[in-house]
């Protein structure tokens, strides 16, 4: 059997871990968004320690923006996701910068292809990523 990496992540991160379920139950399919974002690190770093500084650059971060989403409470549902999706794209984009030197909107819609399964596609498709995906890094961290 092939191990889990984001699994084995979440047994080391608590607060996240939990985090992750209350996003699952909102929006179905998001567990598949953090493995596949985890799975992506691991395919593109080889290092263990930078590993580790990029899930928590990307994952952490957009899971930290979706919990402070929830807690101000005048959010929508798909505007939670939507602030998810635009954290972890971003924070992956700057984990990469080599890889996504073409024009910024080429990049996240490559990566929400690669990571976002279709139906949330959809969920987000008229909710266009916004340009205050910066604001969402900032005050997450």
């Amino acid at each position: 059997m092939k191990p889990d990496p984001l699994k084995h992540w979440r047994s080391r991160h608590t607060r996240e871990s939990k985090t992750i379920t209350v996003l699952e139950t909102d929006w179905p399919g998001t567990l598949e968004v953090c493995r596949n974002a985890v799975d992506y690190i691991h395919q593109n770093l080889a290092d263990g320690e930078l590993r580790e500084q990029a899930i928590a650059a990307s994952l952490t971060v957009a899971l930290d923006a979706y919990r402070s989403s929830v807690e101000r409470e005048n959010e929508s549902d798909r505007g939670r996701l939507r602030i998810f999706v635009e954290t972890l794209v971003a924070g992956l984009i700057r984990q990469f910068p080599a890889k996504y030197a073409n024009s910024a909107k080429d990049s996240e819609r490559e990566l929400i292809q690669r990571l976002v399964p279709a139906n949330l596609r959809e969920a987000l498709n008229d909710l266009h990523l916004s340009d205050t995906c910066q604001e969402w890094t900032q005050d997450a961290a």
